[in-house]
């Protein structure tokens, strides 16, 4: 049982420091900032990235940016990320994933890109296509369990 006990305690403590980051991450905001140089590592350490395409010139997509912020501060976790790519700035990103439109919001579970919503949505179309890609990249994830004193 030590051993056993000895696991729970190893992934409850990185569960904690990931926690703990990622709340020290939320004191700049919810949605942050994506760049040719960052994306990589971005994906890499996220389950499921949102990156919201926009550009300061269109006018749709400043709009539609305070309902994706909305949305990414009801579903901030850990492992969860919320990026906004400026095309004008990094224009690589968009071509990389043949963004064609603006306001769009390209949806990428476990480092594949999953989905794409094109132009402004309700807030409640938003809410639920990104629950429903959160609870399906989380839905393996397995809980600890705790062993009974029986055994």
């Amino acid at each position: 049982m030590g051993t056993e006990l000895n696991k729970i305690i190893n992934r409850l403590s990185r569960a904690l420091d990931e926690r703990g980051s990622f709340l020290e991450k939320l004191a700049e905001g919810v949605v942050f900032e994506v760049t040719s140089s960052n994306i990589d590592e971005i994906i890499k350490n996220n389950k499921v990235v949102f990156l919201y395409f926009t550009a300061e010139w269109c006018g749709p997509c400043i709009t539609f940016l305070q309902t994706f912020r909305d949305v990414a501060s009801l579903y901030a976790r850990p492992k969860v990320y919320f990026g906004k790519v400026d095309v004008d700035a990094s224009y690589s990103i968009a071509d990389r994933y043949n963004i064609k439109h603006i306001p769009s919001i390209l949806i990428i579970v476990n480092g594949n890109v999953v989905d794409i919503i094109t132009g402004s949505q309700s807030r409640e179309k938003l809410e639920e296509k990104v629950r429903a890609y959160i609870e399906v990249a989380f839905k393996e994830t397995e809980a600890i369990q705790v062993p009974s004193a029986d055994k």
